[in-house]
């Protein structure tokens, strides 16, 4: 792979582009434009925003999991989940608490909402609403964005799995990465063809990993990224399927090809966008609840207005949750605690 591929890409900058668009995807008010995206590719576009996210993760996982040993690796990882999300659906709770049609008391009495705090802040269990929330809204859930995060984390869990298998059987990391997606991609496919219906959640993680295992197999091979004319390609395949057979897993997978191509690409925005601060996370887990509060505060602004009105107040808790809790959390990856457990000096 050229020097320029392997160290320069758009990962910040597309990370922003996905954070923003699960925004976009949350705003009930402008369904009408999802809906015209929905009907050209198959799919949500919020999924679709997941789908980049899972690239790039799973681009950057596999790199981690070659570079570092199993302890570092996984120390690394929650690292970089759980402080934020922890602090976050602890300070969302009790903000939301104001919302609810529950007295204070109540409120934090209701297992739901002990369930939402410290089952959804550790992925523990999942609870995705709070008691007497956001009754009068469209939709109750207090924090609909959480539900990816599980699913991350267990693809992070296969694809070590996959490299301690390669590891030990003497098989090349991108072939058993490519399998893994292959099988994960037929088993989206056959339960649609066989019109058989598979549980919610083997049926996401088996297609949220197809664009994790593309993202890792291009980076494990040390391959360029896709051309212009593969992306091409593999979007009218894509969508040939998605709106003839429903089979949206091309779609998804045609995404994330796209997805590799933008990351590589030079471009000045991209460029710009790359060198801001990483809020994408934060935005990520912020933003669904700061859109419903923003309903309903403001129920009668225009939909446009209440989006942008949204966006920029969930880079308020954003910020914050990558300068005083993220950041410094990451830091912690080079602390010494490796060194005792190895017994040597680092």
């Amino acid at each position: 792979m050229p020097r320029s591929v392997r160290h320069e890409n758009n990962f910040q900058a597309l990370r922003w582009i996905a954070a923003s668009l699960v925004i976009f995807a949350h705003a009930h008010g402008l369904r009408d434009f999802q809906g015209q995206y929905l009907r050209l590719t198959g799919l949500e576009l919020g999924w679709s925003a997941v789908v980049m996210f899972f690239t790039i993760s799973g681009y950057l996982i596999s790199a981690s999991v070659q570079r570092h040993p199993a302890h570092e690796f996984w120390k690394a990882r929650f690292l970089r989940i759980f402080p934020g999300l922890i602090v976050c659906t602890l300070i969302t709770a009790i903000i939301i608490s104001e919302f609810s049609t529950l007295s204070f008391t109540d409120y934090f009495a209701n297992h739901q909402t002990l369930r939402y705090m410290f089952g959804t802040g550790t992925l523990l269990s999942t609870e995705y609403s709070l008691p007497g929330a956001f009754q009068d809204n469209v939709t109750t859930t207090a924090n609909g964005s959480l539900w990816t995060l599980r699913y991350e984390l267990a693809s992070y869990f296969v694809l070590f799995l996959l490299y301690i298998i390669a590891n030990g059987a003497g098989i090349k990391f991108a072939t058993i990465i490519i399998a893994g997606g292959i099988v994960c991609a037929i088993g989206c496919v056959i339960p649609i063809a066989l019109h058989y219906s598979i549980p919610v959640q083997a049926s996401n993680l088996l297609a949220l990993f197809v664009p994790f295992s593309i993202g890792a197999w291009f980076q494990a091979t040390k391959k360029n990224p896709p051309n212009l004319v593969l992306v091409v390609i593999a979007l009218a395949i894509s969508a040939i399927f998605a709106r003839m057979l429903g089979w949206s897993v091309f779609a998804t997978a045609s995404i994330a090809i796209l997805t590799l191509w933008i990351a590589f690409v030079a471009n000045r925005i991209l460029a710009r966008l790359n060198a801001l601060p990483d809020y994408s996370y934060g935005i990520y887990i912020y933003a669904y609840p700061t859109q419903q509060i923003t309903s309903v505060l403001l129920p009668s602004w225009n939909p446009i207005a209440q989006l942008v009105i949204s966006f920029f107040a969930t880079i308020v808790p954003a910020s914050l949750s990558w300068h005083l809790i993220e950041k410094p959390a990451l830091a912690l990856k080079s602390t010494r605690i490796y060194s005792i457990v190895r017994g040597a000096p680092r």
